[in-house]
C-alpha cells in the first residue's frame, strides 16, 4: 500500500508532466520569453503544491492556466510588453516525415497563418491559443480570462471569421507543388 504522502507525490509529478509544456507553450506566447515563461510555469506549480490545489475535485487545467495567465501578465505590466505569437514555438506533431515539397509549403502556410493570427486583438489570439493548442472548454477560457463563456465563443467566432477573410485575400499566392510521378 502506498502512502498517502507518496499517493500526493506521484499525483503531483503526473500533474506536472501533463501540464508543464501546454503551460510553457502558453507562457512564452504571453511573454515572449523562454526564461521568463519557465520563471512563470515554476512559480504555478509551486502555488498550485503550496495552495492544496490537488485537493480540489474538479481539473485542474483551468486553475493552473489561471494562475499561469496572471503570473505571465504581470511580468509583462513589469516590463511594459507583451507578444503572443512566435513561429518558432510551434511544433509539428506528425508522426511520419513528409517529403521535402510538403515540409516547405506547411512551413510557409504555418508562417502565413501566424502572421494572420499575429495581427488579430491579443485577446482573441489568447483565445484561439487556449483553444486549439489547450484544447480548453469555453467554460475553461473564460474562468482563465476572467470573462463569460458567452463572451469566449464571441471572442472565437469573430478571431476565426477575421482569419478566414485575411486567409482568403492572399490565399491565392500559395500554389501548391504537385509533381507528377515519372511514367
Amino acid at each position: 500500500m502506498r502512502s498517502g504522502r507518496t499517493a500526493k507525490v506521484e499525483e503531483f509529478e503526473e500533474i506536472v508532466h501533463r501540464f508543464e509544456i501546454p503551460l510553457l507553450q502558453y507562457a512564452r506566447r504571453i511573454t515572449g520569453d523562454r526564461e521568463q515563461a519557465r520563471d512563470v510555469v515554476q512559480e504555478t506549480f509551486v502555488k498550485f503544491q503550496r495552495n492544496g490545489a490537488l485537493r480540489r475535485e474538479d481539473e485542474p487545467a483551468t486553475w493552473l492556466f489561471t494562475v499561469c495567465r496572471n503570473a505571465a501578465l504581470n511580468v509583462c505590466r513589469k516590463e511594459r510588453r507583451m507578444i503572443y505569437v512566435e513561429e518558432e514555438v510551434i511544433e509539428s506533431r506528425e508522426s511520419e516525415q513528409p517529403m521535402p515539397f510538403d515540409q516547405l509549403e506547411r512551413k510557409e502556410a504555418t508562417g502565413f497563418l501566424l502572421q494572420i493570427v499575429g495581427t488579430l486583438p491579443l485577446r482573441q489570439q489568447e483565445v484561439i491559443q487556449l483553444k486549439f493548442q489547450n484544447d480548453l472548454s469555453y467554460q475553461q477560457i473564460a474562468e482563465i480570462m476572467q470573462t463569460t463563456a458567452n463572451n469566449v465563443g464571441v471572442l472565437l467566432h469573430t478571431a476565426l471569421k477575421t482569419l478566414r477573410q485575411r486567409y482568403a485575400q492572399v490565399a491565392g499566392d500559395f500554389i501548391p507543388f504537385n509533381p507528377k510521378p515519372n511514367e
